[in-house]
């Protein structure tokens, strides 16, 4: 190694390190750093002691000197453990792990409650601070989340030269990949649109009230492009000018559409009257707004690519899309398995059964929510 280079190394080293004591009471918790200089990625992050485990002995929900010290082994194999960088060549040995205790702000001789932790990830190959492109095919994976709402995301902001880059983490996204291409965006954003329709309760009762409401295969298809374009227009709009209102009421306007749309079937199916396939699709096109600030939030939450967000938000829809075909195939599949065996008035009551039920969800849900 050249003098130049060892001396770029005590630099960068000597860099974090200043910034890190310099932000021991600053530096704000879960976020950090990672830089990405000549054969190493260096890295600085603030994690919530909660995140660990068996250290905190007496449950205070921090940790004393005397946990810290009977403990520092265990805190390293879980850093070691749930920290990590992997390329194409397999795993980045990890090294010169430092740990700087953090109490909080405002009372510095209390018991910690953040841990700062330095460390370097040695890569296969250098990299130049000028490269045109930046480092391809390496994945962080961060696993280490506290107990509170506000501990379990971990933003983590890559810098090699002049390329930057932020990742959004999360216990149900703990792994991105640094410098994607854009086709990668695409497919890992389809992945997580189809998750949020699959897992997404308030969502999948809507789709099964659109879906109780009957029609042809091509009026189903309808139904659900419509929905996909409403939440659409208002996730883009969300994600663009950040959701313009406080989530609560917005997840709340999520379940009354659950009771609004399971309300008008029942009435109309009571009076033997059906609505017009193009009053359907406005109806279910502007419940759909609702639940695309819905999306809109969850989206912000997870961290939308800011080096492809044409392709995150492309790919994102195309999941809930497909999402919603999936839960249509399967619904369909499952209503004529079992109902499709009955006659009409039974198939009827049945119908009024689920749409009943569903009301009562959604206004279960929709006072949850306001509370």
């Amino acid at each position: 190694m050249s003098l130049s280079q060892r001396a770029g190394r005590w630099l960068a080293w000597l860099l974090l390190w200043a910034c890190a004591h310099a932000q021991a009471h600053l530096m704000v918790a879960q976020k950090g750093t990672i830089n990405l200089q000549g054969d190493g990625a260096y890295m600085v992050v603030s994690l919530p002691v909660s995140a660990f485990q068996g250290i905190d002995d007496d449950g205070d929900g921090a940790w004393s000197p005397q946990e810290l010290g009977l403990h520092a082994a265990q805190i390293h194999i879980q850093l070691a453990q749930q920290l990590r960088l992997r390329g194409a060549q397999g795993p980045r040995p990890i090294e010169g792990v430092t740990l700087i205790p953090t109490p909080p702000d405002d009372k510095p001789n209390d018991p910690v409650t953040q841990l700062v932790v330095m460390a370097r990830f040695v890569l296969a190959h250098p990299v130049a601070l000028d490269a045109l492109d930046p480092e391809k095919g390496l994945l962080f994976h961060a696993g280490l989340y506290g107990q509170q709402a506000a501990e379990k995301k971990l933003s983590i902001t890559v810098t090699q030269g002049a390329h930057k880059q932020l990742l959004m983490l999360s216990p149900e996204r703990p792994e991105q990949a640094l410098f994607p291409s854009g086709f990668q965006v695409l497919m890992d954003y389809l992945h997580l649109g189809i998750l949020h329709i699959l897992m997404g309760w308030d969502h999948l009762l809507f789709l099964a009230v659109v879906l109780l409401g009957g029609g042809s295969w091509r009026q189903v298809l309808y139904l659900l492009s419509a929905f996909t374009v409403g939440h659409a227009v208002t996730l883009a709009w969300g994600l663009l000018g950040q959701v313009p209102f406080r989530l609560q009421w917005v997840e709340a306007s999520i379940a009354a559409t659950i009771v609004i749309m399971a309300g008008i079937d029942v009435a109309l199916q009571r009076r033997q009257k059906t609505l017009s396939m193009l009053w359907r699709m406005v109806c279910v096109f502007g419940c759909a707004l609702l639940h695309g600030l819905g999306l809109a939030s969850s989206l912000l939450g997870m961290g939308l690519d800011p080096s492809h967000r044409l392709w995150s938000l492309l790919g994102f829809n195309l999941g809930v899309e497909l999402g919603q075909c999936l839960v249509a195939l399967a619904g369909a599949a499952l209503w004529w398995l079992l109902v499709m065996r009955l006659n009409p008035l039974s198939q009827t009551r049945f119908r009024h059964l689920c749409l009943a039920v569903a009301m009562i969800v959604g206004t279960v849900w929709t006072i949850e929510r306001l509370l």
